[in-house]
């Protein structure tokens, strides 16, 4: 394990609501939280420490968090502002180290192994980036400071609301030792119940059997949890990449899991997807289709392309059965994204056996895309994508 490095992890708790009390300032100390309310079966994907005190809980259905907390105040989603929020703590951080990992909205990871020099230690600058955060934007964070990115997570996880956690390198299991293993990273439902019939409650147990002897009971996956409980975590910081990627997004009018109406969305973003495209004379070798559930996970599918494309059809034709990948679970859907990535311009190779059809549909997406511009955007769209499915 590399013990030299020093990684801070910063978290803003209930994140959407926090921001939004910074927005409007009347909704502090208030019960608070965030659903959408037009949503069938809506549930509650963030609230504050004031509606948890009265019973709500996170993903509990919006209508019974009302029975619970009668005077609640539910604010719809508002993801734009959460990630321009977002976005501004990441800039904020990025003077510290460059080497910056962001985790979701208002979660990020930041290495500062060799910056002494510049901030003094990495409490110091812990607590630095805490203060302006709180200045400039108004959001209190709680951060853990450890040798990896495991254990400084959660020793933001059990600190007061806002405040630090440092866990000195070397201490790692001694501060794991005494904690719940539901902490673990992996330890879902389904882990907790096995870990509740072997009577194992806090993570010295787990550290204290033998890896053979977990791997009994979960697998090749007792290694990793036996290693975790002792607080040995491998991975590094990994900044995100800056690629060049056209990215569209359709959110749903009401949260569905109608394929067919899902294929439909689908289509109708291949085809500006594809006009973007053709306009700026570049095509797509990578494709990605990504959808956010009602209760704030997701599902991805992802796949290069042999040949790049430029074509709406094409991309259709490409991104429908990487939407049926992204669809693992029957939760409702309550947005779309596309990305395209590997853009590229110029010629490319034609392939001998191609398909015919295909350069035709392409001319004729050309031709649409030439009267949209003389005419203005057409309502027609060609029969591949307006077919939906």
């Amino acid at each position: 394990m590399i013990l030299d490095r020093e990684i801070i992890y910063l978290a803003v708790r209930s994140f959407p609501v926090a921001v939004e009390r910074v927005v409007h300032p009347e909704l502090r100390r208030r019960p608070v939280v965030v659903a959408p309310r037009s949503a069938a079966r809506s549930v509650v994907t963030a609230l504050s420490p004031e509606a948890w005190r009265a019973g709500v809980r996170k993903g509990m259905p919006l209508a019974r968090a009302l029975r619970c907390c009668r005077d609640t105040i539910v604010l719809p989603p508002n993801e734009p502002l959460y990630l321009r929020a977002s976005r501004a703590i990441c800039g904020v951080l990025a003077a510290y180290s460059p080497v910056l990992e962001p985790s979701g909205y208002g979660h990020a990871y930041l290495d500062v192994t060799g910056t002494g020099r510049l901030w003094g230690p990495p409490r110091d600058a812990a607590w630095k980036a805490r203060r302006e955060i709180r200045r400039r934007l108004g959001l209190e964070a709680a951060l853990g400071i450890a040798s990896n990115k495991m254990v400084s997570r959660i020793a933001s996880e059990v600190t007061r609301t806002a405040g630090l956690q440092d866990v000195p390198h070397g201490d790692e299991a001694s501060f794991l030792s005494p904690l719940p293993v539901g902490l673990l990273p992996g330890v879902g439902p389904r882990t907790g119940e096995r870990f509740r019939e072997l009577n194992l409650s806090v993570i010295r147990d787990v550290a204290a059997m033998r890896p053979e002897h977990l791997a009994l009971a979960f697998g090749r996956f007792g290694f990793l949890l036996r290693e975790r409980a002792l607080g040995i975590d491998r991975t590094p910081v990994v900044p995100a990449r800056s690629v060049p990627a056209l990215e569209l997004e359709k959110a749903l009018g009401e949260d569905s899991n109608d394929y067919g109406l899902l294929a439909r969305e689908l289509a109708g973003l291949c085809a500006r997807a594809g006009e973007r495209l053709r306009a700026e004379g570049r095509r797509a070798g990578r494709v990605e289709v990504r959808v956010r559930y009602a209760d704030y996970g997701e599902g991805v599918g992802r796949a290069g392309m042999a040949v790049p494309l430029e074509s709406s059809a094409a991309l259709y034709g490409a991104a429908l059965p990487l939407l049926r990948r992204a669809l693992g679970r029957r939760t409702r859907v309550r947005s779309m994204r596309l990305r395209l990535e590997a853009l590229s311009a110029g010629p490319v190779q034609m392939d001998l056996f191609a398909d015919p059809g295909a350069a035709r549909r392409l001319k004729l997406e050309q031709a649409l895309d030439a009267l949209g511009r003389r005419y203005g955007r057409p309502v027609l769209l060609p029969a591949s994508l307006s077919a939906g499915a």
